[in-house]
């Protein structure tokens, strides 16, 4: 016996449930997907990279400070032996928000103890150390001179964290070369200095980045090898 010809309300039916089992489908694909996503971006490291950033900007501005800084994110979160990590949601589907979590942090800057110097910043040392080895007093003159040429070369950009270390470790070098030809006592302090900067620039550079940390580090014995220098010139 023939089959009558199905109604209207049969083929929507069917076409209906020929959808959901479509939808079904996508929404498994995109559950074995994220299965498989790992985090991009642990919490930690995007604070850390923040920081270094604001580290990195002070630095470079002398007549600035960064009190604090707060950020929001969205994205899909993790959590994992590490901690917590985040996935961005790529760029083409930022229209598409269900789903994503959202995490909120602020980092603020610790003042100094009481009895501590506040730290130093990083372009205003490197001034000063451009004017002491610029002085016409100031008896290497040839690497003397270098020094001030690399100083003009970074503080003439706007320069990144690794930018700032690299420049630390030319300086390093060329004022170690300056410490060793004093060679009477007069010159301890300076030898002994600059010999604390090459170390710590060793440290720094063999790192996959400097941290905000390294950078008031390198600030602080950058002024110390500068104060000794100085005293040559009395």
């Amino acid at each position: 016996m023939d089959q009558p010809p199905p109604t209207d309300d049969v083929r929507r039916l069917r076409q209906r449930i020929a959808q959901l089992e479509g939808e079904k489908l996508e929404l498994y694909k995109q559950r074995e997907e994220l299965a498989r996503v790992k985090a991009e971006l642990s919490l930690p490291d995007l604070a850390r990279s923040l920081a270094l950033a604001a580290a990195a900007g002070e630095a470079s501005a002398p007549d600035r400070a960064v009190r604090s800084l707060a950020a929001t994110v969205q994205g899909h979160f993790t959590v994992g032996p590490d901690g917590v990590g985040i996935r961005f949601q790529p760029p083409e589907l930022g229209d598409r928000t269900a789903g994503l979590g959202r995490a909120s942090f602020e980092l603020a800057k610790l003042p100094p103890p009481a009895a501590a110097a506040a730290p130093s910043n990083l372009t205003a040392v490197l001034q000063e150390k451009q004017a002491l080895y610029g002085d016409e007093r100031w008896r290497r003159k040839a690497e003397g001179a270098r020094v001030v040429s690399e100083i003009v070369r970074v503080l003439g950009v706007t320069p990144t964290a690794g930018e700032l270390v690299a420049a630390a470790a030319s300086i390093a070098a060329h004022e170690r070369r300056m410490a060793l030809t004093f060679r009477g006592g007069e010159g301890q302090p300076y030898r002994t200095s600059t010999r604390s900067l090459v170390w710590l620039v060793n440290a720094v550079v063999t790192k996959t980045e400097a941290s905000a940390s390294d950078l008031l580090a390198l600030s602080a014995t950058l002024a110390a090898t500068t104060a000794a220098a100085r005293e040559l010139l009395r």
